[in-house]
This record gives C-alpha cells, sequence and structure tokens, in this order.
C-alpha cells in the first residue's frame, strides 16, 4: 500500500516531467536540471531527504511508520534540482547520489526552507516500499488534487464506501491515550501514603515490641496487634483504591456524556457525527466556538479566526486564508489543527489528517497529561488535618519518653517497662490518628458527583466541588443563561413613527414575496396595510432580514452511530416546503428570529430570496465590532444596471454614525441624518430596552456594480501594499473593502428573549445564601436593567423602589482632571471622585513568583516553600479589606469601564445589585479579575465564545451543555440542562460536602482520639492501671469508628445550608478552633467521663475503692486495704478495660445522632424517614453493635485479645449519659438558633 524507497529520476519527457508544476504554477517554477539520486541510507533519513528537498514539508520530522501493504496508484512529480552540499558519490554506483541528512541538519539550522531555491520532485512510489507516504505536502498541493487524494467530494462529500475503506486504513479520529496510572502501583501508593506511612511504623514497633523488645516471654497480644494493625492498612489501601478508581471512572464517563460532534458531509447531506468517526478527505463545517475534529486543510473561510496556543503556545489567535502562505505545514495559515478552537468567523475544510497523525498526535506524550496535579483547596485543608495529627501524636509519644526517662523509669522503676512504654507510644500514635477520614474524603466526593449529576450538573474533577463552598458572587452572561435564547421579533420600527407588531399567531401573517413585487398584509386584526401603502423601509427591513443573514434551514433526520446512540443528521440541501417538524434552523438567534419572521409571519421562501440576490461579501458579527454586513448582488431588473445591496445590522449605538440619511415614515424619500432624528431614535430604543427587548438596527447603501468592483479593486491593491503607519494596521476596521459610512438608516428590530422561568427563583436563592449575582452582558443597559428586574437581579425592595446608582465622567479642561461623578437615579449626587491612575486589576489565578536570577537560591528555603505550597495556597489575596455593602443597584457600561480606578471599581463592586452592559470579552475578564481581587470567589456563568476567557479566569467557570465547544472547554463544570437554578444546587453540594467532612472529623476526634489518649495519660502521670487497652483501642478505630464515619459522609443538606453566608477561603478551615474545642474539650470530655465513671464503678463495686488507684504505680494491689491476688487483679482490669471500651462505643452511638447536624434539631432531620432519611446510620450502629458484642463475648477473642464479657449494668450509665449528651446538644442548638449573635453561637462549630 505503501511506497519504501525515494528516487528521484529523471522523467521520461519533459512534459511529464512539469506535470506536477502545472497545476500550480503560482507556487512552483519549472526544474530544467535532471539528477538521478537513489537513497540507499535508512528510512529515515530518506524521509528527511524527502523534506528538504521538497521544501514545501513541515520542520518537524514525522515519525517513521511501516506498513506490510503496498496497494498504491503511482504518482510522479517533476525532476529536482538538488544542491549539492546535500548529495554524495556513491562508491558502488558513481550515477548515484546520496542525500547526506547532516548537511540538511546543518542547513535547517542555518536557514528557513523558505529561502532555499525552488525545488520540485519526482516520487516514484512503486519503488518505495514499507514506508507511510508522507502526507505533509496538504497544505500546498492544488485542491482538486488533494480532494482526488482522498476520492473525496466538494458537494457531495464521501460516501459510505468510501468511509468504510479510509476507516479501515487510517482507523479512528483520537489519540492514542496516555497510559494509564498501573492499578499496582495505584494500591501501592494508597499503602504509603497519607495515615497508612504512620500506621506502617506503629506496626514495626509492634512486632519489635513482640520480639525482641518482649523478652523471653513476649506478650502475643502485640503480635496480634501487628497482624491487626497490616490489615488495617491493607484494608484502607484497598478502600481509597477502589473508591480512586471508582472516582475516575465517573469523571470519565462523564466526560462521554459530551462527545465531540462534527458537522460533516457525506453522500451529499450535512450532518452531525461523532469526530471518532472522521476519516481523510471528509468534508467539515467549522463554526464559531468549534474545536476543529482533525488536521484539515481550508476550503473556504469567512473571518475565521483559531487560537492554537494548545498546540502552539501562540497566545493571539491565527487569521486563517484558503491560500498557502508559508511552506512551513506548521506555519501556513491554510491549515487549522486538530484540537485547535475557532474564535471568530467559520470555514469548511477537508480532512488531511486524523489521530496520532495530526500535529497533535505527533506532539506525543509530551503534550498529553496523565492527570490532575494541581494541589486544590480541599487537598491542603487535609493536609493540613494530617500535619496537625501527626504533630500532635508524636508531641504525645515525646511527652511519654521523656515522662519515662526522666521520672518513671528512676522513682517507680518496673511501673513501665521499655516495652510497655513502646506499646504505649503506638497506641498513642494509633488512637490519634482518624482512620476512617482519608476514606471519608473519597466517598464523600464521590457521593456529591453523583447527586450533583443527577441534578444535571457534569463535573470534569470531583475536588472542583469544594470549592462551591466559598462562592461569594457569580456573574453570569444574559443571553442563553438567564435568558432562553429563543429570540423572537416582536416589532419592526422606521421612521420617527413608523411601527409594525409582528403578529404572535400565524394566520396573521404578511405575504412578502420579492423586492420588486407587490407586498400585501392579509388577515389582519389591526388596521390592515394595502399594498400600496407597506412602506418602502418597511419593504427594506424585511429584505434585509433575508439577506444579512447566515441562518439556514435543515432538515433533521436520524441517523444510528456505531454506539448505538442517535445522532442529528442535517441535511442543507431542504427546501423552505419543509415540514416544520422534520426541519430545524441553524444559526444565531438573533438570525433564527429573522429567518423565523420572514418565512412564517411573511411567507417568504428566503432560500429563494439568497439565490437569486446571491450573496458577494461579507463581515460576520463578532462581539468585538457587534455588527455584521453583506454585500448581494441584487436580482437584475429588466436593462437597468445591475446593483449591489449593502446591508449592515447591529447595536443602534454602535451602527448609527455610519448613516448620513433615513428613510422616512410612510414614503421612499430619504432625508439627512440630523441630531434631532437621532435623538428620536433613542428614545424608542430606550422605549423598548425597558420593556426588555433587544435592539437591531439595519443601515443599507446601494451602489452600482461597477463602482463596488472599482472599490474592491482597490481595496485588494490596497492590501497587496500595505501602508507602514501605525494607524492603518491598528485603529481602521478592516470591512474586507466595504464601506464605513454613508450609509442609509432603515429601521429596526424589537427582539425579545424570555427569561427562563426557573431564574428569579433561583435568584433569590443565592440572594438568600448571601451570594451575588451580577449579570455581565453585551446589550444596551436599559434592556440589561430590564432583564435584571424580570429575574430577581434587580429586585423591587432595592433597585426598583430605591433607585439604581450610576456615574457619570467629564474631563475638566481647565484643571486637566478626569472627574467621575457618582448618581443615583440619574439626578441625585453621591460623590464627586477625581479618577488617579487607572490599574488592571491583578491576575490572581495566574500568579506565578519570579525568582531572582542575581540572587542565589537558598536550597532550605526552597524546600520549606515546597512544603508550605502543599498546606497554604500561593495566590491567596492577603489583607483584603472587606468592602462595605451598599444596599442599591448599579448598572456599568463597558465604555466607562475603560476610565474606572481602583476607587470606582471599589465603588462599583460594593453594590448589593450589580448589572454590566454593553462589555466586550476582554472586560468580563477583567470583571473577574476586579472581583478577585477584592477576595471574592466568583463563579462565571456563560455558553458563548466570549465568555471563554472569564470562565477560564474564574474560581469556577460554569458553561452550559448548549454552549460552544471553547466555553465548555474553558468552564469547570457543565450544566447539561442549561438550567441557571442547577448552580444554586451546585453550591448547595459543595457546602454540603464542607459539612459533611467537619461532621466526619468532630464525629472521630471525641472517641477515637480524646477519649483513647486519655486513658495513656493518665495512666502514665497518674499512676492507674491502663482503663483502655491497645487492642480495643485499635478496634474501636479501626472497626467502630470507620463505618460509622462513613455512614456520615451520606447525610442530607440541613435546613440553613443556604440561608449561611458562604465559607471565607483562607479563612474557613477543614479543622478549625471552634471544631477542637467542641470535639476535645465538650464532647470528648463528656465521653471520657463517662468512660471512666463506669471503669471506676466496677471497680468500686469488687471492693477497690476508686482512692487507692491513683498514685500507686507499681505498688497497686500490694497495700491495703486492696486484698486481691494478681490473676484476680488481672481479670478485674481486662473486665474493667472492656467496660470502658463497650461505654465508649455507646457514647460515640450518640455523638453520632448528636453531630448529624450543626444547628438543626434531631426531630426536625431524623434519619429515619424523609427528605433527611440516611439508612446508612442506622447499619452503622449495627455494625458497632455486633462488633463490640464479638470482641467481649467470643472465647477466643477473650483469650487471645484478654477482653472479657461485661456486665449490662456497668454499661447502663453510658446509655444514661448518652442521652443526657444527646439533650446537651439539642439545647445548645436551641440556643444557637434563638440567639445567632450570642458567644454560644460564635463559638459554634
Amino acid at each position: 500500500m505503501y511506497p519504501q524507497k525515494l528516487s528521484l529520476s529523471a522523467p521520461a519527457s519533459t512534459n511529464a516531467g512539469r506535470r506536477y508544476n502545472k497545476a500550480h504554477d503560482s507556487l512552483y517554477a519549472p526544474s530544467t536540471t535532471e539528477t538521478n539520486v537513489h537513497t540507499t541510507d535508512t528510512i529515515q533519513q530518506d524521509r528527511i531527504a524527502w523534506q528538504t528537498m521538497s521544501q514545501y514539508l513541515t520542520l518537524r520530522l514525522m515519525q517513521t511508520r511501516r506498513s506490510s501493504t503496498t496497494n498504491r496508484t503511482d504518482r510522479a512529480f517533476s525532476q529536482a534540482e538538488v544542491p549539492s552540499q546535500y548529495v554524495r558519490k556513491l562508491p558502488h554506483k558513481s550515477n548515484r547520489l546520496k542525500v547526506s541528512s547532516s548537511a540538511i541538519s546543518d542547513e535547517i539550522s542555518e536557514r528557513s526552507f523558505k529561502h532555499l531555491d525552488p525545488v520540485t520532485l519526482e516520487f516514484d512510489e512503486d519503488i518505495i516500499e514499507g514506508t507511510p507516504a508522507l502526507e505533509t505536502d496538504v497544505h500546498i498541493m492544488p485542491l482538486d488534487r488533494l480532494i482526488e487524494r482522498f476520492n473525496s467530494n466538494l458537494t457531495i462529500g464521501l460516501t459510505d464506501s468510501i468511509v468504510e475503506q479510509h476507516r479501515t486504513i487510517y482507523g479512528k479520529n483520537k489519540l492514542t491515550p496516555s497510559r494509564p496510572p498501573s492499578l499496582i502501583w495505584m494500591f501501592i501508593t494508597q499503602l504509603l501514603i497519607g495515615f497508612n506511612g504512620v500506621l506502617w511504623l506503629a506496626t514495626l514497633f509492634a512486632f519489635l515490641s513482640y520480639k525482641p523488645f518482649g523478652g523471653s516471654d513476649p506478650d502475643v497480644t502485640n503480635l496480634a496487634l501487628a497482624g491487626i494493625l497490616v490489615f488495617v492498612i491493607v484494608f484502607n489501601a484497598l478502600f481509597n483504591f477502589y473508591q480512586e478508581a471508582k472516582s475516575m471512572k465517573i469523571v470519565a464517563s462523564f466526560s462521554k456524556m459530551q462527545p465531540a460532534l462534527a458537522t460533516v458531509k457525506r453522500n451529499g447531506v450535512e450532518m452531525q457525527a461523532s469526530a471518532e468517526e472522521l476519516v481523510p478527505g471528509d468534508i467539515v463545517r467549522i463554526r464559531l466556538g468549534d474545536r476543529i475534529p482533525a488536521d484539515c486543510r481550508l476550503i473556504s473561510c469567512d473571518d475565521l479566526q483559531v487560537d492554537t496556543s494548545q498546540l502552539t503556545g501562540e497566545s493571539l489567535p491565527v487569521t486563517c486564508t484558503v491560500k498557502c502562505t508559508d511552506m512551513n505545514f506548521m506555519e501556513t495559515t491554510n491549515m487549522v489543527f486538530y484540537s485547535s478552537l475557532v474564535v471568530q468567523g467559520s470555514g469548511e475544510g477537508i480532512v488531511t489528517n486524523i489521530g496520532d497523525k495530526t500535529a497533535l498526535g505527533q506532539v506525543g506524550q509530551m503534550t498529553r497529561s496523565t492527570g490532575n496535579s494541581e494541589v486544590t483547596g480541599l487537598h491542603r485543608e487535609i493536609n493540613r488535618f494530617v500535619l496537625f495529627i501527626i504533630i500532635a501524636a508524636f508531641t504525645c509519644v515525646i511527652l511519654l519518653w521523656i515522662t519515662w526517662a526522666a521520672w518513671l523509669n528512676i522513682v517507680h522503676d518496673g511501673y513501665i517497662t521499655v516495652n510497655g512504654n513502646v506499646v504505649n507510644s503506638i497506641g498513642m500514635v494509633v488512637c490519634f490518628i482518624p482512620e476512617g477520614l482519608p476514606a471519608a474524603v473519597t466517598l464523600v466526593l464521590t457521593i456529591v458527583a453523583k447527586r450533583m449529576y443527577k441534578q444535571k450538573v457534569m463535573v470534569k474533577s470531583l475536588v472542583t466541588i469544594e470549592a462551591f463552598n466559598y462562592v461569594s458572587v457569580i456573574a453570569t452572561d444574559k443571553t442563553g443563561t438567564l435568558t432562553m435564547n429563543q429570540m423572537t421579533i416582536t416589532a419592526l420600527l422606521w421612521g420617527t413613527q413608523g411601527e409594525y407588531m409582528v403578529p404572535i399567531h400565524s394566520e396573521h401573517q404578511t405575504n412578502i414575496t420579492s423586492e420588486h413585487e407587490q407586498h400585501r398584509l392579509i388577515d389582519r386584526k389591526r388596521p390592515s396595510l394595502t399594498a400600496t401603502d407597506v412602506p418602502s423601509a418597511m419593504k427594506d427591513l424585511i429584505l434585509g432580514a433575508c439577506l444579512c443573514n447566515n441562518a439556514t434551514k435543515q432538515s433533521c433526520i436520524t441517523h444510528n452511530n456505531d454506539n448505538g446512540v442517535n445522532n442529528p443528521v442535517l441535511d442543507t440541501s431542504a427546501d423552505d416546503q419543509t415540514p416544520a417538524k422534520e426541519a430545524q434552523i441553524i444559526g444565531d438567534a438573533a438570525d433564527v428570529a429573522m429567518y423565523h419572521m420572514c418565512n412564517e409571519k411573511c411567507s417568504i421562501n428566503i432560500e429563494q430570496v439568497k439565490k437569486v440576490n446571491p450573496r458577494i461579501n461579507s463581515v460576520p458579527f463578532n462581539s468585538k465590532n457587534k455588527f455584521m454586513i453583506t454585500a448581494n448582488l441584487l436580482e437584475h431588473v429588466s436593462n437597468d444596471e445591475e446593483m449591489v445591496l449593502i446591508t449592515l445590522k447591529g447595536a443602534p449605538d454602535f451602527i448609527l454614525s455610519r448613516c448620513s440619511t433615513y428613510k422616512t415614515d410612510c414614503d421612499e424619500d430619504t432625508l439627512p441624518m440630523t441630531d434631532e432624528f437621532r435623538t428620536i431614535l433613542q428614545q424608542r430604543q430606550e422605549t423598548l430596552g425597558e420593556s426588555g427587548y433587544r435592539v437591531i438596527a439595519m443601515i443599507q447603501q446601494k451602489l452600482t456594480k461597477r463602482r463596488y468592483d472599482a472599490m474592491m479593486e482597490s481595496y485588494r491593491a490596497g492590501k497587496s501594499h500595505p501602508q507602514s503607519t501605525e494607524e492603518s494596521s491598528s485603529s481602521v476596521l478592516d470591512l474586507n473593502g466595504l464601506p464605513a459610512d454613508n450609509y442609509c438608516f432603515i429601521g429596526m428590530f424589537a427582539l425579545l428573549d424570555p427569561a427562563r422561568p426557573e431564574v428569579p427563583e433561583a435568584v433569590l436563592k443565592a440572594r438568600h445564601a448571601h451570594i451575588r449575582v451580577a449579570m455581565v452582558t453585551g446589550d444596551h443597559p436599559t434592556t440589561a436593567a430590564a432583564i435584571a428586574k424580570k429575574v430577581n437581579i434587580f429586585t423591587k425592595e432595592i433597585s426598583i423602589d430605591g433607585g439604581t446608582d450610576k456615574f457619570k465622567i467629564e474631563y475638566n479642561s481647565e484643571t486637566q482632571e478626569t472627574v467621575a461623578h457618582f448618581l443615583r437615579n440619574t439626578h441625585t449626587l453621591l460623590e464627586r471622585h477625581i479618577v488617579g491612575d487607572l490599574t488592571t486589576p491583578t491576575n490572581i489565578k495566574g500568579i506565578k513568583s519570579i525568582s531572582n536570577p542575581k540572587k542565589k537560591s537558598n536550597i532550605f528555603k526552597r524546600l520549606w516553600n515546597g512544603f508550605l505550597y502543599y498546606l497554604r495556597d500561593p495566590n491567596q489575596v492577603k489583607s483584603v479589606k472587606k468592602l462595605d455593602i451598599i444596599p442599591y443597584g448599579v448598572i456599568v457600561t463597558g465604555s466607562d469601564m475603560h476610565s474606572m480606578d481602583e476607587h470606582m471599581w471599589d465603588w462599583v463592586l460594593s453594590h448589593r445589585e450589580i448589572v454590566f452592559a454593553r462589555t466586550s470579552p476582554e472586560q468580563k475578564l477583567q470583571i473577574v479579575m476586579a472581583f478577585s481581587k477584592r477576595g471574592e470567589v466568583v463563579a462565571v456563568t456563560g455558553d458563548g465564545t466570549n465568555d471563554a476567557p472569564a470562565l477560564k479566569q474564574a474560581d469556577l467557570g460554569v458553561a452550559m451543555a448548549a454552549g460552544t465547544e471553547v466555553a465548555k472547554e474553558a468552564g469547570d463544570l457543565i450544566l447539561l440542562d442549561n438550567n441557571f437554578s442547577s448552580i444554586i444546587s451546585a453550591i448547595e453540594m459543595g457546602r454540603l460536602l464542607s459539612d459533611n467532612l467537619k461532621k466526619v472529623a468532630i464525629y472521630l476526634l471525641p472517641g477515637g482520639t480524646w477519649s483513647e489518649v486519655i486513658p495513656v495519660l493518665v495512666s502514665t502521670w497518674m499512676g492507674i492501671p491502663l482503663s483502655l487497652s491497645l487492642f480495643l483501642g485499635v478496634v474501636f478505630c479501626m472497626f467502630n469508628d470507620i463505618v460509622n464515619s462513613l455512614a456520615m459522609v451520606s447525610e442530607k443538606a440541613e435546613q440553613d445550608i443556604m440561608s449561611r453566608p458562604p465559607a471565607i477561603r483562607h479563612k474557613t478551615h477543614l479543622i478549625d478552633w471552634k471544631l477542637l474545642v467542641h470535639a476535645y474539650l465538650i464532647m470528648g470530655n463528656i465521653e471520657c467521663f463517662t468512660a471512666f465513671f463506669c471503669f471506676f464503678w466496677y471497680y468500686a463495686s469488687e471492693g477497690i475503692p476508686v482512692s487507692s488507684i491513683f498514685f500507686t504505680y507499681a505498688s497497686f494491689g500490694t497495700n491495703p486495704p486492696i486484698d486481691k491476688s494478681a490473676d484476680e487483679l488481672t481479670s478485674i482490669l481486662q473486665t474493667g478495660q472492656s467496660i470502658y471500651y463497650v461505654s465508649l462505643c455507646i457514647m460515640q452511638m450518640f455523638n453520632l445522632i448528636s453531630t448529624r447536624t450543626r444547628y438543626v434539631s434531631f426531630f426536625k432531620h431524623n434519619p429515619f424517614f424523609g427528605k433527611t432519611r440516611n439508612l446508612t446510620i442506622c447499619i452503622g450502629v449495627v455494625f458497632s453493635t455486633s462488633v463490640g458484642l464479638l470482641i467481649t463475648l467470643v472465647p477466643w477473642f477473650n483469650s487471645v485479645f484478654k477482653t472479657k464479657p461485661v456486665p449490662v449494668k456497668y454499661i447502663c450509665p453510658a446509655l444514661g449519659f448518652g442521652v443526657g449528651l444527646f439533650v446537651f446538644d439539642e439545647v445548645r442548638k436551641f440556643l444557637v438558633r434563638r440567639y445567632p449573635k450570642s458567644l454560644l453561637a460564635k463559638i459554634a462549630w
């Protein structure tokens, strides 16, 4: 199939030698020198030679791939003139030359290929076997030859049979995935990381305490303890390994639910297909916001720009053309590459390379990430907690050894041996570690992610969820996010009073078929307009709506892909008679609205109008220009001269300045544009905007075909000889040669985009949660304010009744100062501010520390900073002054943002309700950075390409599933149902995640840490028998507590979770002093006191008074009044330790019930039924009880681990104290709710 050798030989004739040159004479000059070159070196050298001598191949050397098949049609290229420095004589054949790869490498390093003399080649493929054909000439070869190479067709694309052939040859269009992490390595990592590393150390000392520290008669309990620790380590590793693998699978499954789609032409039908199904030769359509699905050679492009930063690192978008502009494959602008993002315009291309053959695929593993190594806030919180536990544990161990060495070993020799102190140290470490926390973190992330997915929120990374706990501002786009993005035209306006209300129902429609035919209105309930009184301006508006429109009707079919999923197939050949239920209109929302108006309300065959008035030039709409312009050659009438109609539509305040005349109300006369008319238009626009209408103006200009051609010729000449002035390249707007002024104002369209019905309630929920919602839109301020009122961003009690603020900027020529007047309700002056130095808000998210190269780096400082990186966010905002919220709304326009200094930003962002109007993408990004600089955690929503920079910069980027690929790529999560209210659900889930992790910690610390550490310390310092054996302590931590803590992560949200302020990042931590006070000093002491009470009560009932226990040390049991044998004392101690253990289990069950809620009463958040049901709590209680019974009642455990059955009467106090603990916590919660400003409420966790 593929050639194996490279041969450059003289052609049979001169014509044959030049046949390739004739196909594209503009690129190549015919060669006259004939040179025979035969390569005998390796295949890679042959390919390097091919690249160099052909000159139009890429500078990147492609990897060698071999193929066993050799069935390809022979092709020949013209001969080449090979520079002498590239060849040398072969010793065995004087007439053969070999290309020197070293000389080529030198040449590459010295100069660019484009500086070499042109060369051409003859390529005999039947001589070369085993090497894949190089397709890197696709950017320079004639388009018809390229299409022929892939057996494609511009009109119909590929047929199904050719698609199957190409798929067999080229495979699927997907990159070979990076090698996933080894499961064995993942498991080994889980065995060693986190608390398991400390437990391994404890296990080692447990073995040592058995041998050799155990002496001649070692205690088998220590050996059993080591075995249990190993079991616990392996169990924790297996559980965490399972949960991690499960979470990775969940995230992978989420991504599959948003497959990349491409619009491809096959069998003459334009269809939506999975990007993986593309093959070389497919004709694909590229639109604004798309991700390029494969490497493509452009066939056509309309103001197309792509972002190639992922591949090339180039930050600025690349402007594309259909012509080859560079011999370098990676530098030419007629190629677009896989993974690039379309940031402007549209186009069409032919697929040339797919999968690993693409430019991105050739880069290989260097650009493919195996995972996200970023340390998130949740990671840092867990790291802080682990550090706290390790420091506390080893501090206590050090105190034990200091006490033993400095006092006990001297004063009370024999009370605690070295081996006994080692065992106590092991117990101290094991008891301090909350073994259930790592498993709980992984489990709660998985549970919350599943719950969010049920709410139609897809997260890209599980750790993203916790960031929602800190969200304080939601900066949202309007169109498609707050509104339904389903625009309808409600009115046409022209002149000073001309107005036509578009009928809502289809039976009230206008029949207007052509500019040159009679227009009539039929069956109208309003006073009808006859054929003779239809204003000329209205005719022009409707004709402009047809021609200056990129929306197209496409029939919808069903296509089953290989996965059995039904994909929509769009047939662009649909005509106007296609039934509506089988067709859909594709395009911008405003264009679609105009299409529907003309087609359904005016009965116009738009496709026919476009056909008879063909478009010959255009400039598509973009967020910077805010207008669209087209030039159409009007249908030729009689013997009149051909005319070109230039139509421009866009925001009135952007295009009105381009008009010199306007059409009057009822006739075809035009009048000069006046300030009075501009004022009238502004008033009409304001009136419509106040009702929430979006207004689009339309202006036109007619030119003769001869004049138009002259303009285009002048434009092309100017492009060929560009001016060298900076002004010509930067400040002059390029309209593709179309005129920029002297237009005639025709009229305006009033469009209504209804708000999503769920948005007003969602915004109120956000406000109730102390989260501000700021609208950031490109619409007119009046329209933006009207929509803000409809969706409760501007509320009645604040902005509607109280009024809105704004500022007005004036320049004082006398003092040469720029003055900002802060106004309320337009006329009340609040403050007069002299604008200071203008500063750009800091890019908080992108801060990187730059070391001073002149200063030597301190290795210890680098290590310390690296350590702190895992504990503290290096980009955190320090010493941020909290802005005092102004209880009013404010409206800011994008044009005013250029003049805002820091004081003005502070004033604007202090308002309760904020609307930014007429903003550009750069300004949206600036808004996000301004919020971040002031300590706010910003979630940005959006669905358009212009939202991508802000989505990327924000703390949380929320993209819509119906949005562009650019927006979805930039976002951190995707709303699958495009429902704004899902954001509030996601915020609730983020807060729930934080709450449940705190609940797990506050459950584990009192019993699993405090109540197990205190017995060791009391025994060491007060000389009493150890009330809880090391084995029982380990069992309690590893079995009783773990299951209950995992049950805690399934808790539902409390009623007040969305009524409290968001957590403050860098101040709110998983473990803080409030939680430690509650866990240790309150709950821990209650549990510890209860367990000691039961322990001492049992001793007293056995005839051993409490006074005879304390400070006895090694003499315990040898002095009166204790009259017990050593065996009896050992039996009593083992029973007492079992009582302490069972009492602790009972208290932890009541602690579990109490800590299920932070503020809400248990009776309003019960675990047995209703929305707050959590039956896993019951499972945990049953399991914990079963473990306690098993340990204390089974004889084998009694003999091996030295436990005893527990008399029931000695655990009854624990039940009473447990009820008391529950009642105490219920009273505490009641007081916190009743007195939210009290000291008790301030220290509540």
